[in-house]
């Protein structure tokens, strides 16, 4: 019944519900595997999306995701890095090419600061002038007035991971909190900018938080 819910409506499940379904012995993945797919046929079609990410900053990120090399605070072997205009404009002709349909500018930032917000600025402007190509951005934790202006500037779409479950998240990350990631998160749905959004399963966090951040 629960099953037919979510195929027939599209309404999601419960939180005991979740966890209910992460207890399943394995035997049962392949009907699980069945109804996704029925799920995703019904309510998303085919279709297939294609896009390509460009780090416009690579490395030396002053927070402490104990999960990305790219913090400065690790001893990754990442040398911190900028990417010019042309180079994006590159990048974005070659994803083009190759058939996507969306092209995101990342950077290793806790947020973008005023120099970051102007590269952007410039660079969606160049690629838009370039390539027949929408553009996205994950660029961190941001205000309110860098959520609008990031919508003035045509960006398409924002990526902003929640990573984990908001009471797991302190033995993940310390220098920013669960919330602030959600506010950004609220800010850009608001904003009417889509909103990608993941975590990273199987960083020591319990099976009721999976079915929490689920």
């Amino acid at each position: 019944m629960r099953a037919e819910r979510v195929l027939e409506t599209g309404e999601g499940l419960s939180e005991p519900e979740i966890l209910e379904i992460l207890r399943l012995p394995d035997d049962r993945i392949p009907d699980l595997l069945d109804l996704a797919h029925r799920v995703r046929m019904k309510w998303c079609g085919p279709e297939v999306e294609v896009e390509g990410i460009v780090s416009l900053k690579t490395g030396g990120c002053p927070e402490d995701c104990h999960f990305c090399s790219q913090s400065g605070l690790f001893p990754s072997p990442v040398r911190a890095a900028w990417l010019d205009i042309p180079g994006l404009v590159d990048a974005a002709k070659q994803t083009a090419a190759t058939g996507a349909t969306e092209f995101c500018i990342v950077a290793a930032v806790r947020g973008p600061d005023e120099r970051l917000m102007k590269q952007m600025r410039e660079a969606v402007e160049a690629i838009r002038a370039a390539v027949d190509i929408n553009v996205a951005a994950s660029l961190g934790i941001l205000t309110a007035e860098q959520v609008e202006d990031l919508k003035s500037m045509g960006i398409h779409r924002y990526n902003h991971n929640l990573e984990t479950a908001r009471s797991y998240f302190p033995n993940v990350v310390t220098t920013h909190t669960w919330d602030e990631r959600w506010d950004t998160l609220r800010m850009i749905a608001d904003s009417g900018m889509e909103v990608c959004c993941g975590g990273i399963v199987g960083m020591g966090e319990s099976v009721e938080q999976r079915a929490e951040f689920a």
